[in-house]
């Protein structure tokens, strides 16, 4: 009685909706009757923890007891059948688990609502049954079948314009399960209370899973507007794709078909197994859920066993191909290649269909490898392997696919390997005798410095390898040298034009070219600025030796380095940005969406004034550690600002300025001399581009004014995208990257003019 009294305790946490913190074994309901059962759910009703549209649901506790009774054991091997006998039915919700991105609010969802600045007030909000929330002060607002994005963006507005410096913050508090009817080739039929994240294979878990005769490709999910899904499970099994999985929504229900024609694969596949085909299907496709044919696979004899209805026989066809269907189709028969039978050769490696080939149709190699097709193949060295009755290596051919007189006319021998590597990895499993061979052949590029090694065999050329590797040869020296130990040395030669035969320890080198000396720029604050020419590899310490002193109005702490290199990059960057900015105007108009905003982004890019890129930021003035440690390059450009006492203000407020700094200066109190915040200002995000060029990230201290501005500052405050275009939603990043080089090149510019 003891157990009992538990147990009923345990059932009052199973069906609450508004707790899911609790999971029940369902197999503790063998334990018990219905009457007492019954009693569970009268003090359930009687404190108000069922819903009132599930009071009259069918005792589903009673189907999962039947369920847990089967061991989900199959001795028939039909594949995929297995899948739900593990998967938990519990609806307690995960807590670690993220929301789903298309979660839909239902009936009895809670709503945590958290009001904070001008009014600090929590509100926790349920769905009622009309499908709205009472918002206090606000009324109804209807939320039922909305997304919870959906939701989120429906409150904000609200609130904005409802209260003046209110930021809301919204959460699910509660989730209601969800009602689901489950019918078809089902182990268990019914109507299930299910976890509200759960998919389609989570809800089909609840009846049991998919009966041996139900179909895994043939499930369709029907909504309550009569909306139709279907859903092939193999999908999921085979290809990993869970894009047809959709998550359940309240109302839904399941339809499971009786599958149509099962067919075996066994043999030489990697997977045996029955299988579950639809109409049109061939042995190409079997295959494929079989996980393919294993390397001892005859892809040439492949049989079929077909049900002859008419006949009321079986049917069997022979070396059949992969483009069979199978229709009435009963067994799939891969043979392999047998020890008996060595007429054939391995082929491993760069091809379409690695594995056993026989001999009796190729005799040279040359009539071979025009038959075979290649995937992403290393072509200047292939290995052919021959061997004995014993099984060890007899020969070692290395040819080239680039060059056919190195394969031409070479017999095929039964028990051989072929090996043709990949072009990205330019390796072989082979014997040692090969693989001396093939470091024999090597081909070393030295490029300014850098080695590359390749095997290489046969007739090449030494610009088909600067493109394999991607080398950069715009700033490498005219003289390109190309040294055979065993040979001759060519020099000073195009490398353009350079072909040769492979021969032993091959060796090209590509030379740097030699610049001992470096020009820099230096403007501003200074005694002598200019133009400055120095030794390669000086530092920006060595530049300040030269240009004798500083003004006595020089801003050492705001001192600015730029780079070409740096600057080019955000030039490109910018470049990018403004090309998708005009596709995506295009894409606008032909959706008839509004393209303004676009067209604004448009004119940001197109603002921003080179001249003002490029900076490196961080601390270069002359009395830092790291000016000794700063190597120039050429066209480097250091500029000294005069002293400034300014504060500039720029972004998303009512009017940008410029005043003097003061000592008790708060990013609050600067940003209310520019009139304040903008209404789509994002307050969130208000940083400080320093003097030296480094940003200081806002945090909701300063909001708080305790963070200090000081001279020569940038305060800036960014734009929050809160747009419904779709379009500008897409563009995010580049907007990021648009705000982030104006902001930098405008704070730049202030610092350089005052």
């Amino acid at each position: 009685m003891i157990f009992k009294k538990q147990f009923l305790l345990l059932s009052i946490s199973f069906f609450s909706f508004f707790s899911f913190t609790q999971e029940v074994d369902p197999s503790l309901l063998s334990q018990l009757s219905l009457d007492e059962i019954e009693a569970a759910r009268e003090i359930l009703e009687s404190q108000k923890l069922i819903a009132p549209e599930i009071q009259d649901m069918p005792d589903v506790e009673e189907s999962l007891v039947d369920i847990k009774e089967d061991d989900g054991e199959s001795d028939s091997n039909k594949f995929g059948y297995d899948f739900f006998s593990k998967m938990p039915t519990t609806l307690s919700a995960v807590g670690d688990l993220p929301l789903p991105a298309d979660y839909r609010i239902s009936l009895r969802d809670q709503l945590r609502v958290i009001l904070s600045g001008s009014r600090d007030q929590i509100f926790n909000l349920n769905v009622n049954l009309d499908g709205t929330i009472l918002f206090p002060e606000l009324g109804s607002v209807f939320v039922a079948g909305l997304t919870f994005k959906e939701v989120k963006d429906k409150l904000s507005n609200i609130i904005d314009q409802s209260y003046i410096g209110v930021n809301i913050d919204i959460s699910l508090q509660n989730l209601s399960a969800k009602k689901v009817t489950i019918v078809g080739t089902v182990k268990a039929p019914g109507t299930y209370l299910i976890n509200p994240f759960s998919t389609i294979t989570g809800a089909l878990a609840y009846s049991g899973g998919i009966s041996e005769i139900g179909s895994l490709r043939d499930i369709k999910l029907i909504r309550n507007n009569g909306t139709v899904f279907s859903f092939d499970l193999y999908d999921l099994l085979i290809k990993g794709d869970r894009s047809n999985d959709l998550t359940i929504e309240a109302g839904d229900t399941i339809l499971v078909n009786a599958a149509s024609q099962f067919v075996e694969i066994k043999g030489a596949v990697n997977r045996p197994a029955i299988y579950e085909v639809l109409d049109g299907e061939e042995v190409g496709d079997i295959v494929n859920f079989a996980l393919g044919f294993t390397q001892t696979a005859n892809k040439t004899n492949i049989s079929i066993a077909y049900l002859d209805l008419d006949n009321a026989s079986i049917e069997t066809k022979t070396n059949v191909n992969l483009s069979q269907e199978l229709k009435d189709a009963l067994v799939v028969d891969v043979f392999s290649y047998t020890n008996e039978n060595n007429l054939s050769l391995s082929i491993l490696g760069a091809i379409e269909e690695p594995g056993f080939y026989s001999l009796e149709k190729y005799k040279d190699l040359d009539d071979l490898i025009e038959d075979l097709k290649f995937i992403d193949v290393y072509p200047w060295l292939a290995v052919l392997e021959q061997f004995d009755d014993d099984n060890l290596i007899k020969s070692s051919v290395l040819f080239s696919l680039n060059d056919k007189s190195t394969y031409q006319s070479v017999e095929l021998l039964p028990n051989s390997k072929l090996y043709f590597a990949n072009i990205d990895e330019r390796s072989f499993s082979v014997g040692e005798a090969a693989k001396r061979l093939i470091d024999d052949y090597s081909l070393i590029i030295n490029h300014k410095d850098d080695l590359y090694e390749l095997p290489i065999i046969g007739k090449y050329s030494v610009k088909s390898f600067i493109d394999l590797l991607g080398l950069d040869m715009t700033d490498v020296d005219n003289n390109a040298t190309y040294i055979s130990p065993l040979d001759s040395i060519i020099v000073n030669d195009d490398y353009n034009k350079m072909n040769f035969i492979a021969k032993k320890y091959n060796t090209i080198s590509f030379r740097a070219p030699v610049n001992d000396l470096i020009n820099v720029r230096i403007e501003g604050a200074i005694d002598y600025p200019g133009l400055y020419t120095l030794k390669a590899d000086s530092t920006l310490q060595d530049l300040y030796k030269l240009v004798g002193n500083f003004k006595a109005e020089a801003f050492l702490e705001g001192v600015v380095f730029q780079r070409e290199s740096v600057r080019d990059r955000q030039l490109k960057a910018i470049e990018n940005a403004d090309a998708t900015l005009n596709k995506s105007i295009l894409f606008s108009m032909q959706q008839r969406e509004d393209t303004n905003d676009i067209s604004m982004l448009t004119a940001l890019a197109e603002s921003i004034e080179p001249e003002n890129l490029g900076r490196i930021a961080g601390n270069f003035s002359p009395l830092s550690d790291s000016v000794k440690d700063t190597i120039l390059f050429e066209g480097d450009t250091i500029v000294v600002p005069k002293l400034s006492n300014v504060v500039n203000i720029i972004g998303a407020v009512l009017n940008p300025i410029a005043f003097e700094h003061s000592d008790d200066l708060r990013i609050e109190s600067a940003i209310a001399r520019a009139g304040g915040y903008q209404s789509y200002a994002d307050k969130r995000r208000v940083y400080i581009i320093k003097a030296n060029g480094l940003v200081e990230k806002s945090s909701r201290n300063i909001f708080q004014g305790n963070s200090n501005i000081e001279p020569g500052d940038t305060v800036v405050v960014p734009t929050k995208i809160n747009s419904n275009n779709t379009t500008i939603q897409r563009l995010v990043p580049i907007i990021q990257i648009l705000s982030d080089l104006s902001f930098s090149a405008a704070a730049l510019d202030n610092l350089t003019e005052n």
